[in-house]
This record gives C-alpha cells, sequence and structure tokens, in this order.
C-alpha cells in the first residue's frame, strides 16, 4: 500500500475539532499538522460539480461573478457549466478526458472547467502567455483531447499557433483531428475571430442544436467520483520540461476550503480575481475558496492599476490577491487612496506593500505554498495578531502535516533548524502526470518541496528561500533550466547558464550568461530567439556574454549557482554605473 494513500485515508476520517489556539510542537522534530475548523467541510463526500451545484442550491441568486460585460449569480453559474457540460459531452467529453482551456479569466473560463468537472473529464488549464513550442508541449505532455481557446488574447494569436502546429485543423470536415504533432487532440472550440477552419465556433457549440438531456446529466454527474483527478496543472520546477501537478477533486476542494478558512472568507466578500485561473493559486485559492464561501468573484482579463482601482471602489472589493508588482503599483497610482477602498483581506501581511496597501486593522495573512501543495501548505489566520500575521508564513493548512528535513539525509530536524519543507496530506498534489508516484514522494508520503525554512517552537513557518534552482520572478517561478535549454538550442549558443537577480519590485529577474561558437549572434537576435519559444515573463531580462572561463564551477566541474548570482549582481551594477 502507498503509505501516502494511507495518510490521505486517515485524513479523510479523523474528526475536525476547531483549530486549536495553543502550537503542537515536537522538541524531537520540527513538525506541524493543521487540524480544520468547525465551519470547514469536509472534502471526501463532494466533487467540484457538486460544490458548485450545492452553492446554487444555497446561494441562489447571491452574485458568484462580476466581468467587464456579465454578472452571473450561482445559479446562473451552475446553470451554464450544465449547459457547457451538455456541450462537451456531445464531443466526446466524459470520465477522464483532457480538456484543454486557452483563455484569459472570465465566465466561460469557469463555465467551462466546471461542466468538465460534472463529467470527470480532467481540466488542464494552459498559461495565456505560451508560445508555440510550450503550448505545443503542454498540449502533447498532458494528452489533450479537447481544446477550447479564444482566438487571440493580447498580443497572442493562437489561431496562429494552432494553424502552425495542427495544420490538419484547417482542412474541412477533418472532425475528428489527426495530428502527428498532437496525437491526442481530437476536437478544437474556439471563441472570437479569426477562427481555424475545422474549429467549432464557441457560441454555437455551446447553444447545441439538440435539446439538452437533463436526466442523462444527472445521471452523469453520479459516476463522477472525489476521488478523480480533476486537474492537471503545469509548473516549473527545477527541471527543463515543466511537470504536470496533477490534483483531485478531493484535494483541490480542501485546499479552497483550507484557503477560505485562513483567509476569513464570507458571503460578504468581494474577491478582485486577476491571479490567472491556469495557476493553482489562480484557480483554487482564488477562484474556489472565494465560490465555497457564497462571495463574489470580480473578474479583470488585464491589469491597469487605475482601472483595477476603480473597479475595487465600485464594486466594494475587499480581498487583494496581488503579485508584489501589482500591489506595488495600485499603490504608485495617482488616484490610490485606501481610505475610499475596503480593502482588509487577503495574503501579504508579512511583504513591505502590506502597510501601505491594508489599513492598520487589517486581517491579512502571511502564507507558503506552491502548485504541489495546493496550492498553500502554511498560512496564519485572518484573527491571528498582527504582529504574528507579518512575521511568520504560518502554521500548516487543515489536513497537513509540515516537517523540516535534512536536505542530504532526509532526517527531522529539531524546532529552530533550518532545513528543507517537506509536505504530506490531504490537499497534496496525487502525482506528477506520467511519473510514478513512487518518484514523487518519500517513503513516508512526504513532498519534498526544495524550499529552505524552519518551524519555530509554536509550529510556524519562518520561509528562507530555495534549494532548487528556480527564479521567481513577480511571483511566477521560472526554471532556470528551463531558459538554459532554450537557449542552449540556438546554433551560435555553446553553453548557457540561467540565474536571478535581485530586483526592487519583481523580486528577481531571470539573467543569462551566453558562452558564444563564433561572434556573429548579438543580443538582440538571442532575446528574439527566446521570445518566440518563451512565455515573455521567461525571457532573459539581463544577458551577458562571456567566455567559459569566466564562470564559477564547483569541484565537480558543475556551475556554481550561487557565485553566478553573484557575478550577475556584479555586471548588473557595472552596466548601471556605467549608463549613469
Amino acid at each position: 500500500m502507498n503509505p501516502r494513500s494511507g495518510h490521505l485515508q486517515a485524513c479523510a476520517r479523523q474528526s475536525r475539532p476547531r483549530e486549536p489556539s495553543g502550537p503542537s510542537t515536537s522538541h524531537e522534530r520540527a513538525v506541524y499538522t493543521g487540524r480544520v475548523a468547525d465551519d470547514a467541510a469536509t472534502a471526501d463526500d463532494v466533487t467540484l460539480g457538486a460544490l458548485i451545484d450545492g452553492l446554487a442550491g444555497r446561494h441562489g441568486d447571491r452574485l458568484a461573478l462580476v466581468a467587464q460585460d456579465r454578472r452571473l449569480s450561482f445559479a446562473e453559474l451552475a446553470e451554464e457549466s450544465d449547459r457547457a457540460a451538455l456541450a462537451l459531452a456531445r464531443v466526446g467529453v466524459s470520465v477522464g478526458t483532457r480538456v484543454g482551456l486557452l483563455m484569459p479569466n472570465r465566465p466561460a473560463w469557469l463555465a467551462c472547467a466546471i461542466g468538465a468537472w460534472k463529467l470527470g473529464a480532467i481540466v488542464v488549464p494552459l498559461n495565456t502567455l505560451f508560445r508555440a513550442p510550450e503550448l505545443e508541449y503542454a498540449l502533447r505532455h498532458a494528452d489533450v483531447s479537447v481544446l477550447i481557446s479564444v482566438a487571440g488574447f493580447l498580443r497572442h494569436d493562437y489561431a496562429a499557433m494552432l494553424r502552425e502546429l495542427c495544420p490538419e485543423i484547417g482542412r474541412l470536415g477533418a472532425a475528428p483531428l489527426r495530428s502527428p504533432r498532437l496525437p491526442s487532440l481530437r476536437q478544437v472550440i474556439v471563441a472570437g475571430e479569426p477562427r481555424p477552419a475545422g474549429a467549432l465556433a464557441f457560441d454555437a457549440w455551446l447553444r447545441g442544436e439538440v435539446a439538452p438531456d437533463r436526466e442523462w446529466l444527472a445521471a452523469a454527474k453520479k459516476q463522477v467520483s472525489p476521488a478523480l483527478e480533476a486537474g492537471i496543472f503545469f509548473t516549473s520546477g527545477s527541471t527543463a520540461a515543466p511537470k504536470g501537478v496533477v490534483h483531485t477533486h478531493a484535494t483541490m476542494r480542501q485546499a479552497a476550503l483550507n484557503v477560505a478558512d485562513r483567509l476569513g472568507i464570507t458571503p460578504q466578500d468581494r474577491t478582485w480575481a486577476y491571479l490567472p485561473f491556469f495557476f493553482n493559486g489562480g484557480l483554487v485559492g482564488v477562484a474556489l475558496a472565494t465560490l465555497s464561501r457564497g462571495a463574489t468573484l470580480l473578474l479583470q482579463e488585464v491589469f491597469e492599476a487605475g482601472e483595477t482601482l476603480e473597479l475595487m471602489r465600485t464594486e466594494g472589493c475587499t480581498l487583494l490577491f496581488a503579485w508584489p508588482h501589482q500591489a506595488q503599483a495600485l499603490i504608485a497610482h495617482p488616484t490610490f487612496d485606501r481610505n475610499t477602498l475596503r480593502l482588509h483581506k487577503g495574503p501579504g501581511a508579512n511583504a513591505p506593500w502590506a502597510a501601505h496597501l491594508f489599513p492598520p486593522n487589517h486581517q491579512a495573512v502571511g502564507t507558503w505554498g506552491m502548485t504541489e501543495t495546493g496550492p498553500m501548505a502554511c498560512s496564519t489566520r485572518y484573527d491571528d495578531p498582527l504582529a504574528l500575521r507579518s512575521s511568520t508564513h504560518g502554521r500548516a493548512m487543515p489536513g497537513l502535516e509540515v516537517r523540516i528535513v535534512d536536505p542530504v539525509s532526509g532526517a527531522p530536524l529539531p524546532a529552530e533548524a533550518e532545513g528543507e519543507i517537506v509536505v504530506r496530506g490531504s490537499s497534496l498534489m496525487a502525482r506528477y502526470y506520467k511519473m510514478d508516484p513512487a518518484r514523487c514522494f518519500d517513503r513516508d508520503g512526504f513532498f519534498h518541496t526544495g524550499d529552505l525554512g524552519r518551524l519555530d517552537e509554536s509550529g510556524h513557518l519562518h520561509f528562507i528561500g530555495r534549494i532548487k534552482d528556480v527564479i521567481k520572478t513577480a511571483g511566477v517561478n521560472v526554471a532556470a533550466a528551463e531558459v538554459e535549454a532554450v537557449l542552449a538550442s540556438h546554433p551560435e549558443v555553446r553553453l548557457a547558464c540561467v540565474t536571478a537577480v535581485s530586483h526592487a519590485t519583481r523580486g528577481e529577474d531571470v539573467a543569462a550568461f551566453v558562452v558564444l561558437r563564433e561572434e556573429g549572434c548579438n543580443q538582440g537576435d538571442l532575446l528574439q530567439f527566446c521570445r518566440d519559444r518563451l512565455a515573455s515573463y521567461k525571457v532573459p531580462r539581463h544577458l551577458f556574454f562571456c567566455a567559459e572561463g569566466d564562470l564559477p564551477v564547483l569541484g565537480s566541474g558543475k556551475i556554481a549557482k550561487q557565485p553566478l548570482r553573484v557575478l550577475a549582481e556584479q555586471r548588473l551594477r557595472g552596466a548601471n554605473k556605467a549608463a549613469c
């Protein structure tokens, strides 16, 4: 028996007392197990589709979504997701079908995702910043069978990308598709124009030509269980190829309940929901957590500080999830006045900008987590003392156990000792897609995060940094190995090494050292090569040409990444000084 499976079953059966005010500690090892609050419903008996239907029954006409051109109640969201489920069924979607979603945050995104979950399908959220090679990898790796996409968004022409990756889509009558590059893809549905010939028009597809069979849909919903896989989220780890993080209905629902509990979300809250739904944090931590408490999502497809502030004032936004550069942009905007806003909840209590954005009596919390952990693994509570919320990353979420271990041996470490953060429990991912679960967790069922931290005597986590080679820019992880692989694929590049450099608002920027085969390649050409193959946030903002002998190496001959970062910071300071 997989020890992690046994742990999940134990978590599902455990009683759920209110989280104690006192700590749960161990002086033999640094470990904290979160406890579930009284008002947090269990996640072991309800699917995500049933969650939304239940919310519609309880909240009915209460507003669920506010978008630029639409306002949907909980009842209307459930109805639209039913319509999407029936439309998906007409193109062959059933239990286990991979459904890709490529569109910005809008009501249709959620309606299609919930509709897919009602059929037992697996939703594959796709990054709207993907370039063609990244999109091809995601569609192929996740075995996406049905793709729902917008024709384009901002500067991204997805219709052109699809024609490039799958020329067969342009041949009329070519459904179901047969594509050598995307062998699993059978149907493409596109919203907007220009739509590739052969792709279904989204609006016509959603309406359908046959009267909906409600009895059939009710029967189909009953075939879906909480243990079924519900989502594959792509995340940048420490490897060149992004991993697909698999979550089930149960893990996603438990994670949403955890976030809602720690943030103190109530039906009166209104959440600014800009964090993209293609991130686990946006879909689960923002959307599902907010909806699970009968609260309202304020959707915005494009961030512009002035428009965002006006939306927050007009709609009475109370809860904010923001990347650091967005929070700082809001504060710096000429129309910003926190006295005209109702903001007082959300993550970020331990961020430098919190004191400027939130009022003195705010209820913001400190959090830590990642896609694999659901997203949040640790958090303070909204009603904890401000000094605690602003100085720690909180205790383990309900149903999770967090330990600090020696990064080399894996042995548990005592309180206050620094080591690797490891996690197991009910909102942890099921596995990485196409990877044996035994390779994802240790023998005791713990996931090794690659992050460095310590647990204090009261069980509160203090995040220190990353062990793995990952750059966090504007709140998003970038795998150095992925950027290195793209640079190394250029015919004029002999060696590429990627590291992070500090940035005042984004936290870190991507920087690259490149050794050329010859001197015929210039910086502009190489950066454009990257832009054509990588999402914009992965493209190096700083590119340094060098000789191989300039790069710091370890005794093993490998590049020494910490000294490389120091060298990048020195080069950057030198360049800035010269510019002055």
